[in-house]
């Protein structure tokens, strides 16, 4: 038997409900973590403006091309 057999429905509902409020507020839940109340804010890209231009012209930056631990870093598609 697992832990969630003992858990009524709406409960389960409530924090369902309550991951997705952590989540629209940039936090990312993991698995096991509501025990011990442990929080981490999603990483957030930060590109230039030139960086972006070139994103959105479908080009990757000649900066990231040059060192390929920082593009592989990088989430190209992110909107």
């Amino acid at each position: 038997m697992r832990v969630y057999d003992f858990i009524p429905p709406m409960v389960i509902g409530l924090f369902n409900r309550f991951d997705a409020t952590l989540r629209n507020a940039g936090y990312l839940p993991m698995s096991g973590q509501i025990l011990d109340a442990t929080l981490v804010a999603a990483p957030k890209q930060r590109n230039t403006n030139a960086e972006k231009a070139d994103l959105r012209a479908g080009r990757i930056p000649q900066a990231w091309k040059d060192k390929t631990a920082k593009l592989s870093h990088k989430d190209r598609h992110a909107r």
